[in-house]
């Protein structure tokens, strides 16, 4: 069997005020969350929305808590739309745990269709490495369950969540975390000026040297060889050209992980990890759960300190 290519998105989990519900500090999302776990004895006390309030055709999520053990806390959110799932999938709400495999589903026609989407999620202290799913508003739906499994089995004034984006690292730290450049792309907008002796005018020059004064964009690629890397300290100084505004007016960067950085001012803290297929398509959760902690502790305690978010706590550094 094959491998499969999964994103696994890092987010701050912050507290919403409000009056009923009032922000509270620290906020030890595994702390609450594993205590509504271990108080819910069956699919339905894990289900969002409460049973007795699921209706037909509505998004449902429910949660199933990992087997590995430790601070943090692992757990699958199952997605599904009521009224769509055969019953042989979602199992009745008063089982223990819910049956699902990885076994494919087909129509009457044989063709693959996927009933129940499901997300790996890590929380510890405020942080969240959620797996990037398929589903439209997952994200949310997973706050949302959290906060009313943690209400309805834990504590009844827990505040509402949100999850906010993690501010990018330094570019060498990222270059170096991510494997190294592969792929830059350079564009000059045809009302951009360039300063003299940037990239960009360079980049430009080649063009309006033959003769093409008027164009909308001039796009350049710069590719590493198989195998290779880019020489970081020259994507950065392209990178500042763009940031600056001086000589670029955007920049794109491939890293040999496969991710990438389409607006540097926007980056989102993520990681692309090849995984184990269990069959076309659908990858080994043991080993996206392994490269979820493993991704954690590296932001916790990397090697390099400038490339840690996060303390031993969960908790973001200033």
């Amino acid at each position: 069997m094959g491998t499969i290519s999964r994103s696994l998105l890092f987010k701050k989990l912050v507290a919403i005020d409000g009056a009923r519900y009032p922000a509270i500090a620290p906020l030890d999302v595994h702390v609450h969350l594993r205590k509504a776990l271990q108080a819910a004895k069956t699919v339905g006390d894990r289900h969002c929305p409460a049973v007795e309030n699921v209706k037909q055709g509505k998004a449902c999520i429910f949660l199933e808590p990992s087997n590995k053990v430790g601070d943090s806390l692992l757990f699958h959110a199952y997605i599904y739309t009521a009224g769509k799932t055969p019953d042989q999938v979602v199992q009745a709400f008063n089982a223990a745990t819910a049956d699902i495999t990885a076994d494919q589903i087909t129509t009457d026609d044989g063709d693959p269709i996927e009933i129940v989407e499901r997300v790996a999620c890590l929380v510890y202290g405020e942080s969240l490495v959620i797996e990037n799913a398929r589903v439209y508003g997952s994200l949310q739906l997973v706050l949302t369950a959290i906060r009313e499994l943690i209400r309805r089995h834990a504590t009844s004034s827990y505040p509402r969540l949100s999850a906010e984006d993690v501010p990018g690292r330094d570019f060498k730290t990222l270059a170096k975390l991510h494997k190294g450049v592969k792929k830059v792309t350079a564009r000059v907008k045809g009302d951009f000026n360039p300063e003299p002796d940037s990239f960009g005018a360079t980049l430009e020059s080649m063009f309006t040297g033959k003769g093409v004064q008027k164009f909308k964009q001039i796009e350049a690629t710069v590719e590493a060889e198989r195998n290779g890397e880019l020489d970081v300290d020259t994507v950065l100084a392209w990178v500042d050209e763009s940031e600056g505004g001086t000589g670029l007016s955007g920049i794109s960067v491939t890293f040999n992980d496969k991710t990438g950085l389409a607006d540097l001012d926007r980056y989102r803290e993520k990681i692309q990890v090849e995984v184990q297929e269990v069959r076309p398509g659908v990858p080994a959760v043991t080993e996206i759960e392994t490269a979820m902690l493993d991704y954690l502790n590296e932001l916790a305690n990397g090697a390099d300190v400038k490339a840690r978010l996060i303390d031993s706590k969960g908790v973001f550094l200033k």
